[in-house]
């Protein structure tokens, strides 16, 4: 009987130890929290002139990179702002960027049928840090084994080049449609570290457009000026859906893995009501209710390049204390110096035409060292003083004397 006991425990080890296997990790949390955040970052950029492209993936995951340092009060500010509430661990984030992987389609007849990835899809981040500067162990580990962004060394204090090198990096990994991400004034002495996002897309129609077909017409700006566009022309089959004040079109990409959905208000100027009530919950409900169905599409031609400094808008959108030397708790990068957010940079691309779409984007996070802010001194000579003239290398006094009376 004991022996029998023996075994069946023995075998019991052994199906918990080899039997059961890690259930997969699923992305879904982390792609619900980015599109909500979307929703979010658009209503907060909406008001800005002009058109408006940017990417909420690229900005997240940058960010996602971020937080892994942050600690208290900080991080939790930071889960607010990007949905991650509760906290989704590096290995989401990860498990999204998997998914988020092409498959393939059959192309061609016969021998010369191969299979193609459905789209292009390009996702890489980098981590710098100041040379000499210790990184705590947890958060560079993470970087490098979720986020595949082994720690490099930079020396910030050499701007032109710490810039170059950067910016280098991000157009190779944008096809050089992101360029110049970093502007001349970056990065600034007390730079620690950079934290980089680049991603590029590119993906055929599933149903091209004729370029025979396409029209210049006339097109309504926002600011009511009628001007002449190319409208491409289609009739075919189409995802649908239709509001009391709006209509939804989706056009699939080769595969139908990825596809462009199109918000267009039924008044000419209805962007901006649209806007306001633009919420991430009411975006997936609009998503959701798309039906197939025959639609006649006409749809313009453009192309897009546009650079967003995120730094005075995620505070705004609640998260100030990651921006505020003093009070940011970034000690899980490091606590050989004390951290803030001096800098979020975005530029994005998109150019979109009879063939399909290609669209770049790269976000750039900058870690500066500061300390609790200092309270202001106040500093007036209205009564007598000594005062001196010193040789700074040296420490020599070469001149000293008073003012009772500078009249």
């Amino acid at each position: 009987m004991r022996t029998l006991t023996a075994i069946l425990l023995i075998a019991l080890l052994c199906t918990l130890t080899f039997g059961a296997r890690p259930a997969p990790v699923s992305p879904d949390a982390a792609a619900r929290a980015n599109n909500l955040f979307a929703a979010d970052l658009y209503r907060a950029l909406k008001d800005k002139s002009g058109n408006l492209f940017f990417s909420p993936y690229s900005v997240t995951t940058a960010l996602a990179m971020t937080r892994e340092g942050a600690k208290g009060e900080t991080a939790a500010e930071m889960d607010r702002v990007f949905h991650w509430n509760p906290r989704l661990p590096a290995e989401i984030h990860r498990a999204l960027e998997l998914a988020l992987r092409p498959g393939e389609v059959r192309e061609g007849w016969g021998d010369d049928a191969k299979d193609l990835p459905a789209f292009g899809l390009s996702v890489a981040n980098a981590l710098w840090a100041q040379e000499g500067l210790t990184v705590e162990r947890p958060f560079s580990r993470t970087l490098a084994e979720e986020f595949m962004a082994p720690l490099q060394r930079i020396d910030f204090r050499e701007a032109v080049a710490a810039r170059k090198i950067i910016n280098d990096w991000v157009a190779e990994q944008t096809k050089n449609r992101i360029r110049d991400i970093v502007p001349e004034d970056l990065p600034t002495p007390n730079t620690l570290f950079a934290l980089a996002n680049a991603i590029w897309f590119k993906a055929a129609w599933k149903d091209p457009f004729e370029a025979e077909w396409t029209r210049d017409s006339p097109f309504t700006t926002a600011a009511g000026k009628t001007v002449s566009a190319p409208l491409m022309h289609r009739m075919g089959s189409y995802g649908y859906a239709e509001t009391g004040d709006a209509q939804v079109v989706e056009m699939l990409y080769r595969g139908g893995e990825t596809s462009m959905v199109v918000v267009l208000p039924k008044a000419k100027d209805g962007l901006p009501a649209l806007e306001e009530k633009l919420t991430g919950e009411r975006l997936l409900k609009l998503i959701e209710s798309i039906k197939p169905m025959q639609v006649r599409v006409k749809f313009p031609k453009f192309e897009i390049t546009r650079s967003t400094r995120l730094t005075n808008i995620l505070p705004k959108m609640g998260m100030p204390r990651a921006f505020t030397a003093g009070k940011a708790d970034f000690t899980g990068m490091t606590t050989e110096q004390l951290l803030f957010i001096g800098a979020v940079l975005h530029k994005a691309f998109v150019k979109v035409d009879e063939a399909g779409t290609e669209a770049a984007a790269a976000t750039v996070v900058m870690m500066l060292r500061g300390g609790p802010p200092r309270e202001d001194a106040e500093f007036t000579a209205d009564h007598p003083f000594l005062f001196l003239i010193r040789h700074r290398k040296t420490g020599a006094i070469l001149f000293m004397g008073r003012v009772v009376d500078p009249s």
